[in-house]
């Protein structure tokens, strides 16, 4: 089976973690020679863990065993039964930057850039509260009681979720599906996915 990455930016993020470790084993060999014994031992067991608990979760990912969906949280491996999900939203991948808090994670596309998307999992939403679902973060926010897992999607997955015991409803972003129409129109059928804007429900409802 097929296992696919949690997260986007992996390699930025385990090299920071790596070079951060090595700067205090670094200071623990230094503190050693200097005969400051016990800092040196804090510092290096402190820079190891540093180095290597972090990549547990920067590599985390996901896939589904039959109608089972796995998945790692903290670094800790889960499990969930796919037809208990009763919603899965298709939205932005945002990501923290450090310095710069949650941005879009973008890669290159033809000249320009793309945005990734994410694929959030919930038991059960609210559809009056989707305009607040534009990315990742929001939506993990909006429905955190309801929230089971969120990740960098891979079309494949979606593929196969979407062929699996997965009986909930699919709601992708406007933003989002206009960018990856021809990818949804391969998996889907029409009228199987919804596609929500930014717009309040209770606000297109007065205007009708």
């Amino acid at each position: 089976m097929v296992r696919y990455y949690k997260n986007y930016r992996r390699r930025g993020n385990a090299a920071f973690f790596g070079i951060l470790g090595g700067i205090f084993v670094v200071l623990g060999v230094l503190s050693f020679f200097f005969w400051v014994r016990a800092a040196a031992y804090a510092f290096a067991a402190f820079g190891v863990l540093l180095a290597v608990l972090p990549q547990f979760v920067v590599f985390a990912r996901y896939w589904l065993d039959g109608d089972i969906l796995r998945y790692t949280c903290c670094g800790l491996p889960r499990r969930f039964d796919v037809k208990e999900l009763g919603a899965a939203i298709v939205c932005t991948y945002d990501e923290y930057r450090r310095g710069k808090g949650f941005r879009p994670a973008t890669f290159a596309l033809n000249g320009g850039t793309a945005t990734v998307p994410a694929l959030c999992l919930f038991t059960s939403i609210d559809e009056d509260e989707l305009d607040l679902c534009d990315t990742r973060t929001a939506a993990r926010m909006t429905f955190r009681k309801e929230h089971v897992a969120d990740m960098c999607l891979d079309f494949d997955f979606l593929r196969q979720l979407h062929e699996s015991g997965f009986s909930g409803k699919v709601y992708v972003s406007e933003f989002i599906y206009t960018m990856y129409e021809p990818a949804f129109g391969r998996i889907f059928s029409d009228g199987e996915i919804e596609v929500y804007d930014r717009i309040p429900r209770k606000v297109k409802k007065l205007l009708k």
